[in-house]
């Protein structure tokens, strides 16, 4: 359930920084803010694999 919880988090971040409704806080930056989106979206797809797997 962490895994779904933290992609839906990673998706929320990519939309509201490419709308530019959302900006990553010290840099003001929504590009930004998508590609960490981005990145939490992979971790919790590999995390979401590993628990299926095992």
């Amino acid at each position: 359930m962490r895994g779904v919880f933290g992609l839906i988090v990673g998706i929320v971040f990519i939309a509201g920084g490419l709308s530019g409704q959302m900006v990553l806080i010290g840099t003001h930056s929504g590009p930004a803010l998508a590609a960490v989106g981005a990145v939490l979206c992979v971790i919790n797809v590999l995390r979401i694999m590993q628990a299926r797997a095992s």
